[in-house]
């Protein structure tokens, strides 16, 4: 998964990034700085300000820094980073913990989605004995909404159609709504998995309502 000599051998690390992987690239510069050794991060998209209270948040830049010896794509499955740590005996620190934990709030949507097994619970319950900030995470990545995602939401709601006896949900964005709401395509997507776990609703499509109804995405309740 990460080359570690690679890591420790360079005199200067490139984590590649995106909010997807940005918490475990949060444990990963982590660990990197108890190697003592120089490490970047750069997004390939402005990371969502839930993710702010994760360490290193400041750190991260949409430019990449030419110096960089070893660049590393960082990978958004929590538990192969986890067990990448343990298989190589590498201690687990508080901040680590922390990234760790919200990678796997992320990952599997704060803990409901069907993925979700013994084996994520186990992992969670250890990382917070290992100190993860988890109420921090919790009241970051699930508690909390931005005004501009409210906006958007209210939008979506309002242009709401259900179809095939209510089983099939649509939803209608566009340009202008973003940009009226301050939201991101991102607000939408978990929109989307709301109107999913609405009585009936089998599958919601979220359409393009600038672009003749284009559908951006769709999900399932599988």
């Amino acid at each position: 998964m990460i080359n570690i000599q690679e890591i420790k051998s360079a005199s200067h690390t490139l984590f590649v990034t995106d909010n997807s992987s940005f918490a475990n690239t949060s444990a990963l510069y982590s660990y990197a700085l108890t190697l003592h050794k120089k490490v970047s991060i750069h997004t390939t998209e402005k990371i969502e300000q839930k993710l702010s209270f994760l360490p290193w948040f400041d750190k991260s830049r949409m430019k990449a820094p030419s110096s960089a010896e070893f660049i590393v794509e960082v990978e958004s499955n929590t538990v192969a980073l986890y067990e990448f740590f343990k298989q190589e005996s590498i201690k687990i620190n508080k901040k680590m913990a922390t990234a760790l934990y919200a990678g796997l709030i992320q990952e599997y949507d704060a803990f409901q989605s069907k993925e979700c097994n013994g084996t994520i619970f186990a992992i969670a319950s250890e990382l917070v004995t290992l100190g993860a900030e988890y109420k921090e995470c919790s009241r970051y990545m699930v508690n909390s909404l931005s005004l501009a995602s409210f906006r958007l939401k209210s939008l979506l709601y309002k242009s709401m159609q259900l179809k095939d006896e209510a089983k099939v949900a649509l939803l209608f964005i566009s340009d202008e709504d973003l940009k009226a709401s301050g939201a991101e395509i991102v607000d939408a997507y978990k929109t989307m998995k709301e109107v999913l776990k609405m009585v009936n609703v089998e599958e919601v499509r979220l359409l393009k309502k600038d672009e003749n109804n284009k559908i951006l995405k769709i999900i399932k309740d599988n």
